[in-house]
């Protein structure tokens, strides 16, 4: 614990040697430590345990210890098992669930909390299906039915969500030199806001120990469970009408037995008629509703899934497990090992992003396997990580992120304000120095097909630089570099808007508007050259600020070019600030505004007196038909005059 003291207050004292909103990005690249390895607390579960059995908790902590080391993210682990209701009927397992949270500071800026709902868990447990979702009404001492999405990787989430079914074929863990040996499964809600989880089964044989229930056994169970559900529901009817006395409660309960139970066998017999010739066929559900007494009040077909196979989308098979499964799942010898985590792409928060990370190029599968279904091969070698030299390459990545300074603090010449090239940065990643929320798309470094050096893709927020919150020179030029993707084939190409901006900071590290705002706005987009009478391009330039004549604000018009083009991917902008005016150039031509009848306009794009600027920022704002085309930028210069 005083060893994870020290780390805290060493970060602390990185952290908070720069702005407040460069505090919280540093906070989203510390490095945490493992709290306590959790024990299991055996005497609150309805079961017993070996001493073997309550040790996995803390095996399985150690091989995640080794294998992730949390960025960004606070470590709420604890033990599980189950069973852990007396009414349940499953095999026994135990195991860990490595909650992590992302680390957040709290209101007063002195103290890391966990984010609210950012709970991202791993999970290792033996003989215990994640997925599964129990069918209780099936479900009898000795026999657990549940149901699970069909193991079909291309199908995963298919007529539930096309995002996480996008991102199942992204991943491709199936190729994955470790985990493409073992049973892969994808499961979750089903909803475009739901999370896409995976588990990855090992076991001794490559095959799990549960069987497919078919339609016939499935209507003979539902028959079985009339006689117990029925007795559910005169209780209920009984409760209800508690208070009106026991007539009202007879009165009920037989309209109960007359009206409805005799749908319930009724609806059941007419769907063993309708399969009649199908029995045998594997059972299957459209949905992960479950089966219910419910479905049978009113003809419900369970088995109707023609839609689901005609547009191939996927659908839940009903299950059991082995005959002597539940039995054998009471030994120290485990049946399989669970082995479960959120995985991730670009778009997730870096805390989640990282869990994912390690997950698939670190945690050692083959060791578990080795370890529960062929020991002699480890016998007295301890769990090792995978890529233990990238991981520790990884790390020091971070380490190197706390120690740079922003942008605006290195050291540069005298009249040079800001510059940034992204050339420290690595392809891929979130550039340093700069603010990008960790929620969508992030913007990060790249290099545009056909160009070289790094650059910044933007994304769907703002990108602004973080540094402390002085303002710019009084008078300075602006200088950068930005590309689109070449020879785009839609109307428009790459769209942004650069804002310099005199927003003020807070003392929590958000930006409030000033009192009196003021603007300059470089608003670009690139055109297709095949039009040329009618580009469909432009650039334009507008300084704007309160108080305005609004006459003046909305004078200029327009103008359509293709100075930035598909054909023409890559230009250098440049804007001047000089006294109170605002000039800017595209490839050393100048931007020029022009009224509705072409001619210049007195007094735009001049400023008031004494306008002060305090950042700026770039924002994409590419059309949704051009979503595909990318907009880039580089070679961020600030000069004083």
């Amino acid at each position: 614990m005083k060893k994870a003291t020290i780390l805290f207050c060493l970060l602390f004292i990185v952290i908070n040697s720069f702005g407040q909103r460069d505090k919280s990005s540093q906070l989203e690249d510390s490095i945490f430590t493992w709290k306590a390895i959790p024990k299991l607390n055996a005497s609150s579960y309805p079961r017993t345990f070996s001493q073997t059995q309550l040790k996995y908790p803390e095996l399985f902590s150690k091989w995640l210890q080794k294998s992730y080391i949390p960025i960004g993210a606070l470590d709420f682990s604890y033990a599980i098992a189950e069973p852990n209701k007396k009414e349940e009927v499953q095999p026994y397992g135990t195991g860990i669930n490595a909650a992590m949270w992302r680390a957040m500071w709290d209101k007063a800026g002195t103290k890391v909390i966990r984010q609210p709902h950012s709970e991202n868990g791993i999970f290792i447990i033996t003989n215990n299906i994640i997925d599964a979702e129990p069918v209780p009404m099936l479900t009898i001492t000795g026999r657990a039915v549940f149901t699970r999405r069909s193991p079909e990787i291309e199908r995963a989430f298919k007529g539930s969500s096309e995002r996480r079914n996008q991102l199942v074929r992204q991943l491709k863990l199936e190729d994955h030199p470790q985990i493409g040996k073992y049973i892969i499964q994808y499961y979750g809600c089903d909803g475009e806001g739901c999370q896409p989880l995976v588990a990855v089964y090992i076991t001794p044989n490559g095959k799990m120990p549960i069987r497919q229930l078919n339609r016939g056994e499935v209507l003979d169970m539902c028959e079985q469970a009339i006689t117990v559900e029925a007795e559910k529901r005169r209780e209920k009817i009984r409760a209800e009408n508690r208070t009106y006395g026991k007539e009202a409660q007879q009165k009920w309960v037989k309209k109960f037995d007359e009206e409805t139970l005799p749908y319930w066998k009724a609806n059941i017999q007419k769907l063993r008629d309708k399969y009649r010739q199908s029995l045998n066929i594997p059972a299957e559900l459209k949905n992960s509703n479950g089966i219910w007494m419910s479905n049978f009040e009113t003809y419900n077909d369970i088995f109707d899934i023609e839609d689901a196979k005609n547009f191939k989308n996927n659908t839940y098979g009903i299950y059991t497990y082995e005959d002597d499964v539940l039995q054998k799942s009471k030994q120290d010898q485990p049946l399989w090992v669970c082995i479960s985590w959120q995985p991730t792409n670009i778009q997730n928060a870096s805390y989640a992003r990282e869990i994912h990370r390690s997950m698939i190029t670190h945690f050692n599968f083959e060791y578990v396997y080795d370890y529960f279904f062929r020991p002699e091969s480890v016998k007295n070698k301890p769990y090792t990580t995978l890529n233990a030299e990238v991981q520790k390459s990884h790390l020091a990545s971070f380490k190197n992120k706390k120690e740079s300074k922003p942008t605006a603090t290195k050291n540069l010449t005298a009249n040079v304000y800001f510059f940034e090239d992204f050339a420290s940065n690595s392809t891929g990643e979130k550039p340093q120095g700069w603010y990008v929320p960790s929620v969508g798309v992030p913007s990060v470094v790249t290099t545009p097909s056909g160009e070289s050096g790094k650059w910044v893709k933007l994304e769907q927020h703002w990108l602004m630089p973080n540094y402390d919150n002085k303002p710019l020179p009084d008078n300075f030029k602006m200088e950068f570099d930005a590309a689109t993707d070449k020879d785009f084939t839609e109307n428009t190409g790459g769209a942004f808007l650069l804002r310099i901006h005199n927003k003020i900071m807070t003392p929590n590290g958000d930006y409030k508007d000033a009192p009196k705002q003021i603007f300059i706005d470089l608003d670009i987009k690139a055109g297709n050259e095949k039009f040329t009478q009618n580009p469909t391009g432009y650039t334009r330039l507008k300084a704007t600020y309160t108080g305005m004549n609004s006459t003046l604000r909305y004078a200029d018009v327009l103008k359509s070019n293709n100075d930035f083009s598909n054909k023409k991917s890559k230009v250098h902008f440049t804007i001047i600030k000089e006294g109170n005016k605002v000039r800017a150039f595209i490839d050393g031509k100048e931007i020029g505004a022009l009224d509705k009848y072409g001619k210049p306009i007195p007094g735009f794009n001049e400023l008031p007196e004494g306008a002060k600027f305090t950042s700026f920022y770039f924002e994409n704002i590419t059309n949704h038909s051009s979503k595909n085309v990318g907009i880039y930028i580089t070679n961020i210069k600030i000069i004083k005059l």
